[in-house]
């Protein structure tokens, strides 16, 4: 009820604050003056004239002044406080006042200015010069300045008389108000123009003092917001300055200085400046609202200013509206703005109670603020109802104290922002100091980890050479097949601990990836199992796999898995006695909508001890059997399954019992974001074996044609294809002599540097190098050789240890053509042979088909362009017999025995043979034409003999030289 009551009393006294500001400067008439004539007798500040002015009504809307003064229209004039005419708008009123100058200094106040009611849209006055000739001058507030006479300011209907002493002057005037709700009113006001000139001056200086006092502190409170960025700024600047254009319209300052350039035809239109009273009010509140943090510090009071500060746009459109359909009439207008003005204030009234409450010291400068504009108002209000006279000096006082406050307050605030900031600067720094601290700790963990895994890949490295020596020589073992067998055992077991150890460095840095695959993983985990069946035989152990799911499609890493199953299997194995049971089973489960695949793998072994089985997931952690069994393995098993595990996103439990068995217990989550199939194991294996019952062979060139003298190249080419390997470790050079020594000439190199030499010298048919070497490492080397136009035919393949995924994309970045691992297979590493032979066959028949390169790809390879270099060089020689193989190895300038194997590589043919066929493609292209005859072909392309021009031709094309021209 007191929040009503509240409401209640402030929206009476800004509605009667709105309208004393509104109000035309009239009062109801003293008395009633029997008298027409106003006869000046008093020295007064001003004059009220309606008691002694007449009316009538113009229905026709067309009388002339010479029709008014007629005597019949003279007699219907009335005495304007005794009329009987119900004045309304939209209708046109005459009237008449006459006047007499009797002050005892008459002759020192001639000139006198006559102020009619606003109520008047256009007016038409009319007097009477010294011949008596009656002059008419336009006035109203809708009628153009331009077209007045007398305009000292734009705010009213002013008109500017001669009044001599003791001399009646008449004055008739002719109006009409267009407004709606706003009818006629005959208040008019006479005051001696000195006396009017000095009201004007001190109005108008302290409008200035006032406004530019606004205006000061609008620009500075915009300088700070620029400097600054803090948004309170730039809401107190937009109130500011929607201040002055309220302030500046209101008291006519505003029409004064732009209303010769604006709105210079409809003065009517500058009633749109009062809009700007909603927008100062919104930013006024968005003010208090930003300044005061109000979102944070008063939620609920934040969220109702924003609606409040929202409410003004559709305010705003309903006021234009409303201006257009009354016609500008600020009666009606003013409904809607007096409404949000009131509403306003109750509001930011309203908020000094529970602002008080939160002892905010920000909160004390809007208290403040709004207390001395409110107190302003009430004594302005106080002002106009008492006898004093009227005045807005305690509200424009009022206002700018609350400037004054509200910039002290930003100032405040400003300042404790500024010893925030300093505060969060010194933690920020503080905490830097701190990061700092932590990056070099973690760099040095970082150069750690990056020590660890190189020497564990170098170690690898190491381990694998001499293994891949060992396995690979273990394959030409004959009659020894039980020793055969036990090294290979024992070297796959030796490899695997070396993948674990590789592993478990990955994972420590991060690097290990998963390369998932989209497939059954039921049938994949059965045939893990049956791996494992010989060794559960061996030891009477039952060994079952059991999934309650037939088929599980999922997305899986096949290595990981299997490194996992192959542990917990192993183990299982190991840790079971004869006569035992070992039970693998798998199902499917849901936890939070997720579903999982459990698997279960149960022994009924000798069991852990409750003390170990907290440890046996930490790496090199071996657990005391009590001489049941002597520590074996290296402690890396488990903890590499678990580990592998979680990066799955798994989860790994172990239950056991001593002398009862061990269950561990793994729940994989089932995703399905790959879409790639496997391919089928099977048909992999029958791929190998189709390539072993298809040995490669090697065509002697020698043999295949008995070549005429003139085409024997003077360089002697083997007949099996030029292998070079490079290749830091001798065994590993030895091991693959044995492979390939039967079908290969082979070159070796010591290191990387030696190799690239190697390769630009002999033109091999086929490079193997290794990764890891001195001088240049395998990718520098590979680099090298694939954009050096002599060798970057040659194909090459990778040995190497790095067995990664990475790894290999490295090296096919670097232009490699085959990657293998060490230790490699040999069946592998023919069938690799095998398809770059053939990929190099494919090379030849395409250069072989287009002998002549007319077409020009995209992106020539550094082949093309080395053909089109040749090609060049024979054109330009073409019609010289005496060019040939040295001529243009010269050229290019290459060896001899270079060109001869990059042409027999790219081509099958001979540098005489490549020379010759070009010279016939382009005599070809001469017959064609029909313009010459053999003799003049055979010498142009190069031949000195047509006759053996002709043979060749034909042996070349199937047909001979004639036979063309004749077709």
């Amino acid at each position: 009820m007191k929040n009503k009551r509240h409401l209640y009393y402030w929206g009476i006294i800004y509605i009667l604050l709105i309208a004393s500001c509104q109000i035309d400067k009239t009062s109801p008439p003293t008395s009633d003056s029997a008298s027409q004539i106003f006869t000046l007798e008093k020295d007064q500040p001003y004059y009220q004239l309606q008691s002694y002015i007449q009316i009538l009504e113009d229905a026709t809307s067309k009388h002339s002044i010479e029709d008014i003064l007629q005597s019949d229209l003279q007699d219907k004039f009335q005495a304007y406080p005794n009329h009987t005419l119900n004045l309304q708008n939209h209708k046109y009123y005459w009237g008449k006042i006459q006047l007499e100058n009797h002050l005892p200094d008459a002759a020192e106040h001639l000139e006198w200015v006559l102020s009619f009611s606003t109520s008047w849209t256009e007016m038409d006055i009319y007097t009477q010069d010294r011949n008596g000739k009656w002059r008419q001058e336009r006035n109203g507030i809708f009628t153009p300045e331009r077209t007045k006479k007398f305009v000292p300011t734009t705010k009213g209907n002013l008109m500017k008389i001669a009044l001599l002493p003791e001399e009646v002057v008449t004055i008739y005037f002719r109006g009409i108000s267009e407004r709606a709700s706003i009818n006629p009113s005959f208040y008019v006001y006479l005051e001696n123009l000195e006396s009017y000139y000095n009201d004007l001056l001190k109005t108008k200086t302290n409008e200035a003092i006032y406004l530019g006092f606004l205006l000061m502190m609008f620009l500075y409170n915009l300088i700070v917001y620029f400097f600054g960025r803090d948004r309170s700024f730039i809401f107190y600047s937009g109130y500011l300055i929607m201040m002055v254009i309220y302030s500046g319209y209101t008291s006519g300052d505003l029409t004064n200085w732009l209303g010769i350039d604006l709105f210079p035809n409809h003065p009517q239109y500058w009633i749109f400046m009062k809009l700007s009273i909603y927008l100062g009010l919104m930013c006024y509140l968005a003010f208090i609202r930003s300044f005061l943090d109000l979102k944070e510090l008063l939620p609920k009071w934040g969220l109702f200013y924003k609606i409040v500060i929202y409410l003004g746009f559709p305010l705003v459109l309903l006021d234009v509206f409303i201006l257009y359909l009354s016609n500008f009439s600020n009666v009606i207008e003013d409904t809607v703005s007096i409404f949000y003005i009131i509403f306003v204030m109750v509001t930011c009234c309203s908020l000094i109670y529970p602002l008080f409450k939160t002892k905010d010291k920000k909160g004390y400068f809007i208290i403040a603020g709004i207390a001395a504009i409110s107190i302003g108002s009430i004594l302005t209000i106080f002002s106009r109802v008492s006898v004093t006279n009227f005045s807005i000096f305690y509200l424009q006082g009022g206002t700018i104290i609350e400037v004054i406050i509200f910039s002290l307050g930003l100032a405040y605030r400003q300042r404790k922002q500024e010893q925030a900031k300093q505060q969060a600067d010194f933690k920020l720094k503080e905490s830097q100091l701190i990061q700092e601290k932590k990056q070099i700790e973690a760099n040095r963990l970082k150069e750690l980890n990056g020590f660890k895994a190189r020497f564990y890949t170098n170690i690898t490295h190491e381990f694998r050479t001499p293994l891949t020596v060992i396995m690979g020589m273990s394959d030409n073992l004959k009659n020894h097949s039980q020793e055969k067998k036990l090294i290979q055992r024992n070297s796959k077991n030796l490899l695997r601990l070396i993948n674990q150890l590789l592993d478990l460095s990955k994972l420590e840095s991060g690097t290990l990836q998963l390369n998932n695959i989209h497939q059954d993983i039921i049938a994949y985990l059965q045939y893990l199992t049956e791996s494992f069946y010989s060794a559960a035989t061996q030891k009477n152990i039952r060994l079952l796999f059991y999934s309650e799911e037939k088929v599980i499609m999922m997305d899986f890493d096949e290595e990981k898995i299997q490194q996992i199953v192959y542990n917990l299997l192993s183990n299982a194995l190991k840790f079971t006695p004869r006569d035992g049971k070992i039970i693998f089973h798998a199902n499917q489960t849901e936890q939070d909508g997720q579903p999982f695949l459990k698997l279960k793998i149960k022994d009924t072994g000798i069991g852990i001890s409750p003390k170990n089985i907290s440890h046996i997931f930490d790496r090199f952690y071996q657990v005391n059997h009590s001489g049941h069994y002597k520590e074996e393995g290296t402690g890396i098993g488990l903890a590499l399954t678990k580990e592998l595990v979680e990066l799955m996103d798994g989860q790994i439990e172990v239950e056991s019992q001593p002398k009862e068995g061990t269950e561990f217990t793994l729940n994989l989550p089932v995703k399905a974001q790959m879409k790639a199939t496997v391919l089928d194991k099977k048909k992999e294996v029958q791929k190998v074996e189709l390539y072993e019952q298809q040995p490669i062979h090697f065509i002697d060139e020698n043999k295949k044609e008995n070549k005429t003298p003139k085409e024997t190249q003077p360089i002697l080419i083997s007949s099996f294809p030029e292998l070079l390997i490079i290749e830091d470790n001798s065994d590993i050079i030895t091991y693959i002599k044995t492979i390939l020594n039967n079908d290969y000439n082979i070159h070796t190199a010591k290191n990387g540097l030696l190799g690239i030499e190697k390769a630009v010298e002999i033109i091999p048919d086929i490079i193997i190098s290794d990764v890891m070497m001195p001088e240049k490492n395998g990718y520098e080397v590979c680099e090298t050789l694939k954009q050096d136009e002599r060798t970057s035919h040659i194909p090459i393949i990778l040995l190497t240890a790095r067995a990664t995924q990475t790894d290999k994309v490295d090296g096919l970045k670097y232009g490699a053509d085959a990657y293998l691992t060490k230790p490699f297979d040999k069946e592998e590493l023919l069938i690799q042979l095998k398809n770059l032979v053939d990929i190099r066959q494919q090379l030849q028949l395409r250069y072989t088909n287009s002998t002549i390169l007319n077409e020009k790809p995209a992106e020539l390879s550094v082949e093309d362009i080395f053909l089109q270099k040749l090609h060049e060089h024979i054109q330009e020689h073409l019609s010289d017999a005496e060019f040939g193989v040295t001529q243009l190895a010269l050229a290019i300038p290459i060896s001899q025995m270079q060109l001869y194997r990059k042409l027999k590589a790219l081509t099958n043919k001979t540098p005489s043979q490549f020379i010759r066929s070009y010279r016939l493609q382009k005599a070809l292209e001469l017959l064609k034409t029909g313009q010459f005859n053999v003799s003049e072909i055979a010498y142009d392309v190069g031949f000195t003999d047509p006759s053996y021009f002709s043979r060749v031709f034909q042996k070349e094309f199937g047909r001979n030289p004639s036979q063309f021209i004749t077709n």
